[in-house]
């Protein structure tokens, strides 16, 4: 049974690790504008359909163009959950770990597969939010969509800040919203990932921090 779970428990992470990268070459080929009808297109497309193609459905159109990215947030988190949960009853098999423990094991690699998200979101938002500070400075045209869809994504976090902040000739809000996202993960969300990982490592199994 011990050996079962943890095979389980491999096949699971290389699995998600191969969907993954399956996830990232398809964006890569979507920027060179390949021939739909290319059997690797096809074989790309109809991996991702499930995932990616089911969240450009249901986002928002302003976030169609990160279905990508959310998917692989999805892939990130079960890549950390389900390996982590497997990994967990192969050691209460073993009695490496006791049967008391494993709740605990498991809600630990759940929140540690959340706080890994979160993570990548704030950094995200983060890279938005700077990349939106030089656009200004080049006065984009909102008639890109690009530029527009990134507008429409940091706007909630820097209006607020833009209305107490006295008029200036260069807009500083996007560096303001970057550093309270850098505080938050700081302050909140490396604590929670540092405390999940603690809560996850009850038994003796592999590190559930790689993700990549």
């Amino acid at each position: 049974m011990t050996n079962a779970l943890t095979f389980l428990a491999t096949l699971s992470e290389w699995g998600l690790t191969i969907y993954e990268w399956i996830i990232i070459i398809a964006i890569l080929v979507t920027w060179v504008g390949p021939d739909p009808r290319n059997p690797i297109v096809q074989f790309l497309r109809n991996m991702t359909e499930p995932v990616w193609g089911r969240l450009q459905v249901v986002l928002p159109s302003a976030l169609k163009l990160f279905a990508a990215y959310i998917a692989l947030l999805c892939v990130w988190f079960l890549k950390i959950f389900v390996p982590g949960t497997l990994r967990g009853f192969a050691a209460v098999s073993a009695r490496q770990l006791g049967m008391g423990q494993l709740p605990e094991v498991i809600v630990g690699f759940f929140l540690l597969g959340l706080g890994v998200v979160a993570q990548s979101l704030l950094f995200f938002l983060m890279l938005l939010l700077l990349i939106w500070f030089f656009l200004t400075l080049l006065s984009p045209s909102v008639n890109n969509p690009i530029v527009r869809t990134i507008f429409v994504l940091v706007d909630p976090f820097i209006t607020p800040i833009q209305r107490r902040l006295p008029r200036q000739r260069i807009d500083i809000s996007p560096l303001l919203a970057a550093g309270v996202f850098l505080l938050l993960n700081l302050l909140v969300v490396a604590p929670l990932v540092q405390m999940a990982a603690g809560m996850a490592q009850g038994g003796h199994f592999a590190s559930p921090l790689r993700v990549f």
